[in-house]
């Protein structure tokens, strides 16, 4: 499936259950941080229209790639902040050798 047709689900997903983007990554973040994770699996079958069996196969899937996701946003989130980090480090180290250089001009 092209990743549009996937993105067009997601999005009338969200649209009918009137959900915003922020409240559904709520949604998801929140099953990462249930301490039970003890599901109903026959009912969400039933709610799926799938057997109990591939429901907890498609959820199983899914939480790991949540958590994939939330493993690799942190990681990103924290490569900016340090590559932040760094570039003021050296703005520093330019303001520095400016100061420097014009000291050296002056003797």
């Amino acid at each position: 499936m092209p990743s549009s047709q996937s993105k067009e689900k997601t999005s009338e997903l969200m649209e009918t259950l009137g959900l915003a983007p922020s409240q559904v990554e709520h949604l998801l973040m929140g099953l990462l941080c249930m301490e039970k994770r003890k599901l109903d699996w026959k009912k969400l079958g039933e709610l799926c229209n799938v057997t109990p069996s591939s429901a907890r196969t498609v959820y199983t899937k899914a939480r790991r790639n949540l958590e994939k996701w939330d493993e690799e946003r942190i990681a990103k989130a924290a490569k900016t902040e340090e590559a932040e980090k760094d570039e003021v480090d050296a703005e520093g180290d330019d303001e520095a050798d400016e100061a420097a250089d014009a000291q050296d001009t002056e003797n």
